[in-house]
């Protein structure tokens, strides 16, 4: 899939989850990894806060393993409407920006279902007096059981190593994460850039 039409999907909400493992990557067979001048970070989403929020995350976590990496502010500001933009000019901004390499998140896939919880039993401890002693028994109790929604997310990351052309088929590797029912944007954020940005060094598709 070209890089104009990831680019041109940016309609989908910021969820992010807090596993600590990609759950499936994929790596190009006869592409051997790299050291990248620069890497463009794009992160497709709806809320432009959660964008700069999640785009600045990853950019941190790939320069303090020492790679240049830039969000993509500079290249599609928040006030632009991206779908508008001739695949041209988007081919010709991360070609003139000098970078050769674009990493693009976005979520691909929401489901939710009912789950039942609780319906165990329990043992607690009760104390009763049998003459001068003391006794120690054990009561079972029914704990209730309940349904509750459960969400699962499946967000997908793609690099593209665009060293000589932004428009060619130049996918080198993607990873996808099945995420469930992930808690507080910040720290969710934080948690995927690490495992992230770990899959792409652990696989040897970016050197530093």
């Amino acid at each position: 899939m070209k890089i104009k039409l990831l680019l041109n999907l940016m309609l989908v909400a910021l969820l992010w989850s807090c596993a600590s493992t990609m759950s499936s990557t994929w790596q190009k067979s006869d592409y051997e990894g790299r050291e990248f001048d620069k890497i463009l970070v794009v992160v497709e989403a709806t809320n432009k806060q959660g964008r700069i929020n999640a785009e600045n995350t990853i950019v941190d976590k790939l320069q303090k393993e020492g790679i240049n990496a830039t969000n993509s502010l500079g290249v599609f500001p928040l006030n632009e409407n991206v779908e508008s933009l001739a695949p041209e000019e988007i081919e010709s901004r991360i070609l003139e920006g000098g970078y050769d390499g674009v990493l693009v998140s976005s979520l691909v896939d929401a489901n939710s279902r009912q789950v039942r919880e609780g319906g165990g039993i329990s043992s607690e401890p009760v104390y009763y007096r049998y003459g001068r002693r003391v006794r120690m028994g054990y009561v079972h109790v029914q704990e209730p059981e309940y349904y509750r929604q459960q969400t699962t997310y499946v967000l997908e990351t793609q690099l593209y190593d665009t060293k000589n052309d932004a428009n060619k088929e130049s996918v080198v590797w993607a990873g996808q994460s099945e995420e469930t029912d992930p808690s507080s944007v910040d720290s969710a954020v934080k948690s995927y850039s690490k495992k992230l940005v770990k899959s792409l060094l652990d696989s040897g598709v970016v050197k530093n």
